[in-house]
């Protein structure tokens, strides 16, 4: 389970909104009305964005799992990835692959679970929460 929610960016899936909404049965909606559903970066069921990102289609394309394996890492398209202001959490991808890099994939599962998990009542919240939906206690 763990490989299907590590971004190739370093990016944990199990922080998106759209990828908690779908493990938990009840899908988010596009503008449309369509379900967007996600089951991990390295699923077989992603949203449109995912599906064709630049960074995957990089890391696939040199045979590398994360960009973090990469020698050109940080490039030019990681590097914009990180700094897009409409997208505080990007900025936690370099971390998160030196972590993965050191520890494995289990250990990294898990620390990337914890920062996602409310400290108050450990129920999950996502990339862009400022407080925990259930408790209301603010988070990281």
């Amino acid at each position: 389970m763990a490989d299907e929610i590590l971004g190739y960016c370093g990016l944990f899936c199990g922080g998106c909104g759209i990828y908690q909404a779908t493990q938990a049965g009840k899908p988010l909606n596009d503008e449309a009305g369509k379900p967007l559903v996600c089951d991990g970066c390295n699923s077989g069921r992603l949203t449109p964005w995912c599906g064709d990102c630049a960074i995957k289609n990089c890391a696939r394309a040199k045979n590398f799992r994360v960009c973090g394996d990469c020698p050109e890492n940080p490039c030019e398209i990681i590097t914009g990835f990180m700094n897009d202001p409409k997208y505080p959490y990007h900025l936690e991808v370099q971390d998160s692959m030196r972590y993965l890099k050191a520890n494995g994939l289990k250990a990294w599962d898990k620390w990337r679970s914890e920062r996602y998990k409310c400290p108050s009542c450990d129920s999950r919240f996502d990339w862009l929460a400022t407080a925990c939906k259930k408790c209301g206690k603010p988070v990281k």
